[in-house]
């Protein structure tokens, strides 16, 4: 129980970070981004203490490469994913009253971002925080709990950490209403219920990585044209 506690506690430092950015009012991606630094240490520091050497430290490069087949399956994932995202976003955005051109308006207060700053943050998304967050939830939370009290309660409890993160961004924004960040903290449990599934597959944690890298590509390349920056 007190190794559980511990692991918790170090799963809360993020959210912990991230809403002291929001209550200071710190403006722009970097101050918005600083409980990332900890979403990658805290998993590095812990497989260090495990025992893991080298680069398995940042990463599990130890386990094998998926099998065709689990490429496959994650590739279908990100499709299915993102096409039910904008398919969902396209049907309920008149109902919840969300306007890209203000939603635009609070995402560059919030982040003080251009038209070519924001496709330089939709690179970094894709590629390397779509590695941080499955080490984070994935590869490290999901895997520990589960060790602890069973894929169960692995699974969702790092599928909701991740939902409730990204919920955090959103929160606060003008416009966004309560009801709009708890479908985002849905869908985005949904989607991190999938990739913990598919991590449990033999080489699955890279299969994860892929699958989130291209859902996180699709979804914010429509979302940048949506939106109005491209």
């Amino acid at each position: 129980m007190n190794a559980l506690l511990v692991l918790l506690s170090a799963a809360s430092l993020p959210f912990i970070t991230k809403i002291a950015v929001l209550f200071v009012g710190l403006q722009g991606y970097a101050f918005q981004s600083l409980y990332k630094i900890l979403q990658l240490g805290i998993p590095i520091v812990w497989r260090k203490k495990e025992g893991h050497r080298g680069l398995s430290i940042i990463w599990p490069f130890n386990e094998p490469l998926p099998q065709k087949r689990t490429w496959i399956i994650a590739t279908a994932i990100a499709i299915v994913l993102t096409t039910t995202a904008i398919l969902i976003i396209n049907l309920l955005a008149p109902i919840l009253n969300l306007s890209p051109e203000l939603i635009r308006a609070g995402m560059d207060q919030r982040f003080a971002v251009n038209p070519q700053s924001a496709v330089a943050v939709v690179i970094f998304l894709s590629f390397i925080n779509s590695a941080i967050e499955e080490l984070h939830f994935r590869a490290w939370l999901d895997r520990e709990i589960s060790k602890r009290i069973g894929s169960v309660s692995g699974i969702l409890i790092s599928a909701f950490a991740f939902g409730g993160m990204h919920g955090l961004i959103f929160y606060g924004m003008p416009f966004i209403s309560p009801t709009t960040i708890f479908l985002i903290i849905i869908g985005l449990a949904v989607s991190g219920i999938c990739w913990s599934l598919l991590a449990r597959m033999k080489g699955g944690i890279h299969a994860a990585w892929w699958s989130h890298g291209l859902t996180d590509a699709l979804l914010l390349l429509w979302g940048l044209r949506w939106l109005g920056y491209i």
